[in-house]
């Protein structure tokens, strides 16, 4: 698989990447110990859990056994994606490194153990391999580490894997859950690509049509290997990996989150921020994104006709009530309102009336721009329902365990969790968000 290290673009922006090499073909893994002595390195870091160490874990002490490498290995049950997580890693690395000289760091798994060993080899300033055991996730090519701190959902700056190793056996031999996932990851970029072009015309956002195109491209593939995901098909599961790889060193390229999250991203967030606060239900990230995706589309629907008011929209504005917007935040998602408010009152000033009334008249002066992006990006809800359908994938948040009973409320948070211009914004300069909250009610 090969992503450039540099591309010189139109855009006017020189895009670059950290990682060296990307391995993704069947039997992957036994380029390992080539990969770690090209590197320099001999004594790596193994971080896995309970469930990866059957999956790879094994494996990689195996092939690096044979090739005369010792690693040091930590396994704890399961690990999850906060300080204390963070803390207990960082402890057992520091006690082993203080034993033997530690010079690499190697991630088997996914999600949450890439994350942490991210935060690990940039603390410590060591190589990172990763091995991927599942294509579920698009953060294996990100410099970032998706964390819970002090319960908001929080990107934090660490460190690119150096090499990603995909070996399309052990993908394609991974839980059906966790490969529908990542499918349900990826047709999340049929929003983020649409919403970032959107932005652009409406704020001036910066926006690379080669770095969306290289997306659109990997979301096709996957889209065309999905029967495959069913059976366990090492090309359908490869597909699906080097689709996230490519969201990944997307994001990478433009420096920004945009090719490849959007409000889909951000209805998982709040759910997962709920579940950090009250213990309510959650489901893989995948999963939440395609649920939040189906839910994007059916909005998007309702606005493919619809012509903008601007009598409507102010009065909504003046309508809105952000002390009691404030309280209702702090209901749903608990302490992390605070530093949803908090980003709100001192950077973003969203609800600011007269840069409101700005936007709205951009809106309604690009409209037909808009609505033309809306048509040519983001498939109809009954179409994406199907796709789902073929894959017997959730499409409701029922279908993930999760109530419904808040959902137009969940939808109007997506507005702030990061100051990025989304689906549930544009409701809002349109003076629609009652409508859709109301929408989202309708179980038909």
């Amino acid at each position: 698989m090969n992503i450039p290290k540099e591309i010189s673009c139109n855009c006017g922006r020189e895009h670059k990447i950290e990682i060296t090499d990307i391995i993704s073909e069947s039997g992957a893994i036994n380029k390992l110990p080539k990969v770690l002595t090209g590197l320099g390195c001999h004594r790596p870091f193994v971080l896995c859990d309970s469930n990866t160490l059957r999956a790879a874990g094994e494996r990689v002490a195996d092939v690096l056994r044979l090739a005369d490498i010792h690693g040091v290995y930590y396994a704890p049950k399961a690990l999850s994606p906060d300080e204390k997580a963070v803390g207990d890693v960082i402890m057992h690395f520091a006690h082993c490194n203080r034993e033997t000289k530690i010079d690499s760091v190697i991630a088997v798994g996914s999600g949450v153990i890439g994350d942490i060993c991210k935060i690990v080899s940039a603390t410590a300033s060591l190589p990172l391999i990763t091995v991927a055991t599942a294509p579920s996730m698009d953060g294996y090519a990100s410099a970032t580490s998706s964390m819970e701190q002090g319960g908001l959902k929080v990107s934090l700056n660490s460190k690119c894997a150096d090499v990603i190793i995909g070996d399309h056996d052990i993908l394609a031999a991974s839980p059906l859950e966790l490969r529908l996932s990542g499918l349900g990851d990826m047709i999340a970029k049929y929003i983020s690509i649409a919403e970032w072009r959107i932005s652009g015309v409406i704020n001036g956002e910066y926006y690379c049509e080669r770095i969306a195109e290289m997306i659109r491209g990997a979301l096709r593939d996957c889209v065309d290997h999905a029967d495959g995901l069913i059976s366990g098909n090492p090309d359908a599961a490869g597909a699906v990996f080097d689709g996230l790889v490519l969201a990944g060193a997307g994001m990478a390229y433009a420096g920004c989150s945009r090719p490849a999250s959007g409000v889909e991203h951000y209805f998982s967030h709040i759910w997962d921020m709920r579940a950090l606060e009250f213990g309510t239900p959650a489901s893989t990230h995948g999963f939440q994104c395609e649920v939040g995706t189906l839910l994007a589309a059916k909005i998007y629907d309702s606005l493919r006709s619809y012509t903008p008011d601007r009598e409507k929209a102010i009065a909504a504005f003046d309508r809105f009530n952000y002390e009691d917007y404030k309280k209702q935040l702090r209901e749903l998602v608990g302490t992390g309102a605070e530093a949803m408010i908090r980003n709100e009152e001192q950077k973003e000033h969203k609800y600011d009336r007269a840069k409101f009334i700005a936007r709205l008249d951009r809106i309604i002066e690009h409209w037909d721009e808009i609505k033309e992006i809306i048509n040519s990006e983001v498939p109809t809800a009954s179409e994406l329902s199907a796709l789902l359908d073929k894959l017997g994938a959730p499409k409701t948040v029922a279908d993930i365990g999760i109530s419904d009973n808040n959902l137009g409320e969940v939808f109007e948070a997506t507005r702030d969790i990061r100051d990025k211009y989304v689906l549930s914004r544009l409701v809002f300069d349109l003076g629609l968000t009652e409508e859709v909250k109301q929408l989202l009610c309708d179980k038909k």
